[in-house]
């Protein structure tokens, strides 16, 4: 098996799970230097294969109902189906057992298959786990510093890219004119990717500072590669000696062609509280303030409305906008953007 794929690390998966020191040391050199890698799934090619393709067809013949038909199923609170703008998507709350008690109700069909990727993902996912806690946490000191969930959140999306976006593909991007998902990192530990179905995915090479495709599992040759970045909470236990993971989602080069995407992040305890208290935090951003989004490098400030914010409202505006979901409240606004908030003179 090759070691790089699109010129960078390609770690398998089995020789990870066998504590082969050498493809150890290779993982903690990608996250040393980019924060993200390459990972070869399975062992069992075809198989994992032919499992992801029954998956993308169960989950393309839901998102492929009329839209009046799948607005039963939009969700009041985090987890369950979504409808923004320019893309769809079904989050849900997982354990190492599987799904946790769901907080929507969606079709039964689409359930049982939210099951299958479950135990598909898991798999991986939880069995990645202590080997990346290890190389993270050193001691107890830093084990205090972010304090990990045993839950994890199963994303699946899906990108209409009814636009074509611009001619040339853009060093940043910083709205969903430009990009479908503004470049950005996340908030836990580390994050699994397992099915993109074309191309748009980029991963930013942190040293050489340019973008690097990630893989399009329609392609066969591609179909059996995932990618893991990690989150803010492995750079803050190392102390940034891994960087956080920093990617993007660019409009595919294949016009108006849709995107379904599937990952797992492995939450921190601050995330999953925020998740069931997002509504609640009443307190308002002050009126005309700009907002710095410390997770969103190279990002533009964002403006809070005339007449003051919420935060949940803030923050589906930046959804909008920008293409990714982070519901926020304000002392996670507090620790997620930098900066400041300020008012405008």
């Amino acid at each position: 098996m090759s070691t790089e794929f699109n010129n960078h690390p390609f770690i398998d998966l089995e020789k990870l799970f066998l504590d082969d020191p050498l493809e150890i040391l290779r993982l903690q050199q990608a996250f040393e230097t980019n924060g993200w890698c390459f990972v070869h799934l399975s062992k069992n090619s075809r198989s994992f294969v032919t499992q992801l393709n029954h998956i993308n067809q169960s989950l393309s013949n839901f998102f492929s109902l009329d839209q009046a038909e799948k607005s039963r199923y939009l969700s009041s609170n985090a987890f369950g189906y979504s409808c923004i703008g320019h893309k769809e998507g079904i989050k849900i709350l997982t354990d190492q057992q599987g799904i946790t008690d769901s907080q929507s109700v969606l079709p039964m069909s689409i359930e049982a298959t939210l099951q299958h990727i479950s135990q598909l993902i898991s798999n991986l996912t939880y069995r990645l786990k202590p080997i990346i806690t290890k190389l993270t946490v050193s001691d107890d000191k830093s084990s205090k510093q972010v304090e990990l969930s045993a839950f994890a959140m199963l994303d699946i999306v899906q990108y209409f890219n009814k636009k074509t976006g611009p001619t040339k593909i853009p060093e940043v991007g910083y709205n969903t004119d430009e990009v479908n998902c503004v470049p950005h990192y996340d908030p836990g530990l580390f994050s699994l990717s397992i099915l993109s179905t074309c191309d748009g995915l980029q991963l930013k090479d942190q040293r050489e500072n340019k973008w690097i495709d990630g893989p399009d599992n329609s392609q066969v040759d591609q179909s059996n590669i995932g990618v893991i970045w990690l989150g803010e909470a492995a750079s803050i236990l190392t102390g940034n000696r891994f960087k956080s993971g920093i990617h993007r989602v660019i409009y595919p080069r294949t016009a108006h062609q849709a995107r379904l995407t599937v990952w797992q992040e492995v939450c921190t305890e601050g995330q999953i509280k925020q998740l069931f208290e997002q509504n609640n935090n009443v307190e308002l951003l002050p009126a005309d303030a700009e907002v710095i989004l410390a997770n969103q490098p190279d990002s533009l400030p964002m403006s809070v409305l005339p007449g003051g914010e919420t935060p949940h409202a803030f923050m589906k505006r930046v959804e909008s906008r920008r293409g990714l979901a982070m519901m926020a409240s304000t002392s996670q606004m507090q620790r997620f953007f930098v900066s400041f908030i300020k008012q405008k003179l």
